[in-house]
């Protein structure tokens, strides 16, 4: 499963975490992540306060003046300091009768030194990967990934079939996804201490696969 999960079990040195503006609600997202191998953290924020409040005190708290952009809406600001990245995402928060900012704060470390995720060579050949998420918490490590080819959702699920028995899971259950309209399959993977999902689709021309891994670790084993 090593050539699958590959989380390193071992924290990054992130950088301190960005401070939290006085009187918001904080909830983890992402403690001790790896983003397509960078290694990450991201907590999300609500506040009773004006955006412009919020980005007023951010941009007070860090040193420097940040790279500023809008995506999809939202209010980005990124501090880079040597191999630190820190960022804040922030919008008005939807249909809320009072002054409220809700948005994300990210810390990553660019350093070449960090640990990189694990290579994945038995992906289809030409195929896009659009999603590389390693998650380590207490007990278990998993890792999402998503990506495209252009083979049919029967072809790609045989080769998933195929790829993850060489690594140990066997397919313990396939059916049809549900929803009108999609073409697809559901496929779920066991073995001892480990299981995976996947959620194979077809659209636009192109195949989506879907593939969410856990593996269990004994406490007191990295």
């Amino acid at each position: 499963m090593a050539t699958l999960l590959a989380c390193s079990g071992v924290r990054a040195a992130l950088p301190e975490p960005l401070p939290p503006f006085a009187g918001a609600s904080i909830t983890p997202v992402l403690d001790d992540a790896r983003i397509h191998g960078v290694p990450t953290r991201i907590r999300q924020f609500e506040a009773e306060a004006s955006a412009a409040t919020v980005r007023a005190f951010y941009r007070a708290a860090l040193e420097g003046t940040p790279v500023a952009s809008r995506i999809d809406g939202w209010e980005v600001l990124s501090w880079t300091h040597s191999t630190a990245l820190r960022t804040v995402r922030l919008r008005p928060c939807p249909s809320s009768p009072i002054s409220c900012t809700e948005g994300t704060l990210s810390e990553s470390d660019l350093s070449p030194a960090a640990a990189p995720s694990s290579g994945l060579p038995w992906l289809p050949r030409g195929s896009l990967l659009s999603t590389d998420i390693e998650m380590n918490d207490p007990g278990r490590h998993a890792r999402i990934l998503v990506w495209h080819d252009e083979s049919s959702p029967s072809w790609a699920a045989a080769r998933l079939v195929r790829e993850l028995s060489v690594r140990g899971l066997a397919l313990e259950r396939r059916v049809p996804v549900s929803r009108s309209g999609l073409d697809g399959i559901g496929l779920w993977f066991g073995a001892h201490g480990r299981e995976a999902v996947a959620t194979i689709i077809a659209r636009g021309g192109a195949t989506t696969v879907t593939l969410h891994m856990v593996e269990l670790i004994a406490q007191g084993r990295p």
